[in-house]
């Protein structure tokens, strides 16, 4: 089996290497090296990326056979020997977030007595599942200041080949199946955690600089905690930092006082709404009134009929219903627009179907769908012009009258 070479030095980011094999996997090139230092997914940590000669690797797996790494690329590449560049931002990222990752996970050992079952890293996003839930914010604040202690005090992290009955004091989230090592790889923070490990790790804490803990999201009789590193972490504070500065000067408050103006907003939002809310449902009263009033009438029927642009459908039905609380009313209404809608509406004591009347007008919408209980019915939801808006409107009075 090829040599994995970042298993002694994870640092290394362009190297020149022997092809022993050439083949094809999965429709595409791939080579086995004589040695390699890109990294395979495994563990909860994603592959490394990079160039072969120039064209990109487009994925790295591990034969089951053998362990060999199968260096999966965009095409074909020529010669004996190849130059391989690993995209050292992507390496660096996973290092520190990786070794950050111990380092938490002991934190929270020593303070919880929570274990890590689970272990994720993406571009997007990065956790460990605890196997504890119910854990306070007091407690995950002890973890966090443990963590960066460890992290602000420098210490060397190494990596060491020991016999697997010599790992009494060894962390391990699952036995391994098989070593692809001469002994049980097991990465030491000094005087801090001894973790059984095959990725790439920094070699001193200092360089993770920052861990911190964004959230705590309960999955059953687990919690996931979700953390940044290092250049992730400065990134997330650079967002976090311009959104507060923004609100602050929307807000005209000092930060710490963003919350409790949030919430006066929030009550003044609230207010207003019940104040706009009540203000509507007059206005639509009076509107329901004049329409009445100036309904056209036919063998003592009033019918209501009437097409608006980009109205609410809330506001349509409100008004729908308050029409139909007048004995012998059909209410007719339509809104064009991007959600175009239907509404139609009759009175208690009139016998109109105004759910099949409404499916045979909302094809002159298009695609639109919808339907309701005998007395009111609606729908729609696309976009429609006013035009489509009156079809669909004449269609159903003239559905009336059948």
């Amino acid at each position: 089996m090829a040599a994995r070479l970042y298993y002694n030095d994870s640092y290394t980011s362009e190297f020149n290497a022997r092809v022993l094999e050439r083949l094809n996997v999965d429709g595409q090139p791939a080579l086995v090296l004589d040695g390699t230092y890109f990294y395979p997914a495994s563990g909860g940590q994603p592959a490394d990326s990079g160039t072969i000669n120039g064209t990109p690797v487009v994925d790295l797996r591990t034969r089951d056979e053998d362990g060999a790494v199968l260096h999966l690329l965009a095409q074909d590449v020529l010669g004996e020997t190849v130059n391989c560049c690993v995209d050292w931002g992507r390496r660096f990222d996973h290092m520190q977030h990786h070794t950050g990752q111990h380092i938490l996970t002991q934190a929270f050992v020593q303070v919880a007595d929570a274990h890590t079952v689970g272990f994720h890293l993406s571009p997007d996003s990065v956790t460990i599942d605890l196997n504890k839930t119910n854990l306070s914010a007091e407690i995950v604040a002890q973890a966090e200041d443990l963590a960066n202690r460890i992290v602000w005090d420098n210490r060397p992290v190494t990596a060491q080949l020991v016999a697997e009955d010599e790992a009494a004091d060894v962390r391990m989230r699952k036995k391994p199946g098989h070593l692809l090592t001469g002994g049980l790889r097991v990465i030491e923070i000094e005087g801090f955690d001894k973790t059984a490990c095959g990725g790439t790790h920094v070699a001193r804490t200092g360089e993770i600089g920052v861990i911190k803990v964004l959230k705590l999201e309960r999955r059953g009789d687990k919690t996931r905690v979700e953390f940044r590193c290092g250049g992730r972490a400065l990134r997330d504070y650079q967002q976090k930092n311009a959104i507060v500065n923004a609100v602050v000067a929307t807000l005209t408050c000092k930060a710490d006082e963003i919350e409790p103006a949030v919430l006066r907003l929030q009550d003044e939002i609230r207010n207003l709404s019940r104040s706009l809310k009540a203000a509507n449902a007059q206005l639509i009263e009076y509107e329901a009134d004049r329409l009445l009033h100036e309904a056209s009438q036919e063998k003592g029927i009033r019918i209501v009929r009437r097409s608006y642009d980009g109205r609410e459908a809330s506001d349509l039905k409100l008004l729908a219903s308050r029409l139909v609380e007048q004995p012998k009313v059909v209410a007719l209404l339509g809104s064009s627009g991007d959600k175009a809608q239907l509404v139609l509406g009759r009175s208690a004591d009139l016998p109109f179907d105004m759910n099949a009347i409404i499916r045979q007008a909302l094809p002159l919408l298009g695609q639109a769908r919808g339907g309701g209980p005998p007395a009111l019915a609606q729908g729609g939801g696309v976009q429609a012009s006013a035009e489509q808006v009156q079809a669909a409107l004449d269609a159903a009075e003239q559905a009336l009258k059948v």
